[in-house]
């Protein structure tokens, strides 16, 4: 049974420094349950989720694990409906011993969400 959570269809590396991922919100998606009775929009934690998962498919590509260790400066500037479509964008850059993955996902043109995530990477 695929996991209804897991909402990204498509994760690249478009280069070693930056990751791009497409998802698709689909009507029924267990995200919506209880959020909002006859006005669902997607939360705030899925969209994070999204960045979430693009960055540890990218990391094990690499043959990397990620922990995770804050989030920073999110906002989340319009809802997200069923049925849209979405891409999710990571640059990954390399402050000392954290890495520090800034992240935007936006519908169409309209960036409805972004924020930083602060990580450790080790090799497998």
């Amino acid at each position: 049974m695929k996991d209804q959570r897991h909402l990204l269809r498509e994760v690249n590396a478009v280069t070693p420094n930056k990751i791009e991922a497409l998802a698709y919100v689909p009507t029924d998606s267990s995200w919506f349950l209880g959020h909002f009775p006859n006005e669902p929009i997607l939360p705030g934690i899925a969209l994070i989720y999204m960045a979430e998962q693009a960055i540890i498919q990218d990391a094990a590509a690499k043959g990397e694990e990620i922990t995770f260790e804050a989030l920073k400066r999110v906002r989340f500037t319009q809802p997200v409906r069923p049925g849209e479509s979405l891409k999710v964008n990571v640059t990954i850059e390399e402050a000392g011993e954290e890495t520090l993955f800034t992240f935007k996902v936006a519908h169409e043109e309209n960036i409805v969400c972004s924020g930083l995530i602060a990580a450790k990477k080790k090799k497998r």
